[in-house]
């Protein structure tokens, strides 16, 4: 298995919008406190949950497929407060071409307390 393949169930889960449509944004740190990493929350067809990060970014070789990290989910409606909660790093794919280009996709895949102990 390579690094950390990523359970049908939990990608089924997530699908089924464990994190609701609503949050635009997420914010993390790697090297606590500081510095805090902003990025745009993307959806598709074929990845329910990523972000983009340049390739270029110093933060790309800090961020290991299957890792683990405490990310803040910010939300578009002021009724829904902001969320955190452990969020697992999937696949990390290079985009060579296409509306992507010259940036990776980070899948983000939060994990529920029930399936860490997994």
């Amino acid at each position: 298995m390579a690094a950390l393949e990523l359970e049908t169930n939990t990608v089924k889960q997530l699908k089924g919008s464990t994190i609701p449509k609503g949050f635009y944004s997420v914010e993390f740190s790697i090297d606590k406190p500081r510095p805090l990493y902003q990025f745009k929350i993307w959806r598709s067809d074929s990845n329910p949950l990523f972000m983009l990060v340049k390739k270029s970014s110093n933060l790309l070789p800090k961020l290991k497929t299957g890792s683990i990290l405490n990310m803040t989910y910010y939300s578009t409606d002021t009724s829904h407060p902001k969320k955190s909660m452990d969020t697992r790093i999937g696949f990390i794919t290079n985009k060579q071409n296409g509306r992507f280009q010259g940036h990776c996709t980070i899948d983000l895949v939060p994990v529920c307390q029930t399936n860490l102990a997994n």
